[in-house]
């Protein structure tokens, strides 16, 4: 009896998995019209800019102030490319380098807040006085998210033109975003 007991129980078990069929009377609900949520500050790849403010020490003209704008392509967080703009203030009148900038992290910002970073900014300068090839690189760090960040670093202003070289040393502060 206990047999036949455990062979109907199994049965019983088995009749609603074989009893199993496409259910048809229903629908499933549309996917929204809407456009997908892209989460940009995570993202690896894409447009950024940087905004900059720096002031330097000249040795033939002293103290003068730089203040970039730049916008380009990010490859990844090691390298990211774009043109710039510099409006330069200085003791001997105004100057604009138009450049190309090239930048990256040294060590990877995925599971830090802070990580050093190198660029380089080469171009022209457009000015009455002091105009020619511009070079200025920077070593620094960036604080903050991988996409949204200060940054802070040491630079070096090259201007080769005509006249004098104008060599500068400044500290180059900005967001980048």
């Amino acid at each position: 009896m206990r047999k036949l007991l455990l062979i109907l129980g199994f049965a019983l078990m088995l009749i609603p998995a074989a009893a199993q069929q496409e259910h048809t009377g229903y629908r499933l609900p549309d996917e929204p019209k809407r456009a997908k949520y892209v989460d940009y500050p995570s993202l690896n790849r894409g447009f950024w800019f940087a905004v900059q403010a720096t002031p330097a020490f000249a040795t033939e003209e002293g103290f003068m102030f730089q203040a970039d704008l730049v916008a380009g392509y990010r490859g990844g967080e090691f390298f990211r490319f774009g043109p710039g703009v510099s409006a330069r203030f200085a003791p001997s009148g105004f100057a604009l380098p138009v450049y190309l900038d090239f930048r990256g992290n040294i060590i990877s910002q995925e599971s830090r807040m802070v990580v050093p970073y190198w660029s380089l900014d080469a171009g022209y300068t457009f000015a009455t006085d002091y105009k020619g090839i511009y070079a200025s690189p920077t070593v620094g760090i960036r604080v903050g998210m991988p996409r949204n960040d200060f940054i802070a670093g040491f630079t070096y202003i090259l201007q080769l033109g005509f006249e004098d070289p104008v060599h500068a040393v400044g500290l180059r502060l900005g967001f980048e975003f």
